[in-house]
């Protein structure tokens, strides 16, 4: 019985898992979360070979697409987050 190869409905390519990264499953997450390698490198305002290269582990994208990729993941930070980040912040010790 022959197997059927199962393609994923986006066109997101996954690094092999020698060159898996943080950089290359976040990049792959966006992409997914776009739609695929088109929306996701007009967001980034970036050519499609290079988000290809990055996705891929050819290389490690610049720290500001990183950064840009992980704003886009990152839920929304509202007013709870605000307020627990002031809470840590006034149960820290004070420094002398």
């Amino acid at each position: 019985m022959e197997k059927k190869l199962e393609v994923p409905a986006d066109d997101c390519p996954a690094a092999p898992p020698s060159l898996t990264t943080i950089y290359t499953r976040v990049l792959h997450r966006a992409c997914q979360k776009l739609g695929g390698v088109e929306p996701l490198a007009a967001h980034l305002r970036v050519s499609i070979d290079s988000l290809h290269c990055w996705l891929e582990g050819e290389h490690v994208p610049p720290t500001r697409i990183f950064l840009k990729v992980v704003d886009l993941l990152m839920p929304t930070w509202g007013p709870e987050d605000d307020a627990h980040a002031r809470a840590i912040a006034r149960a820290r010790p004070k420094k002398n």
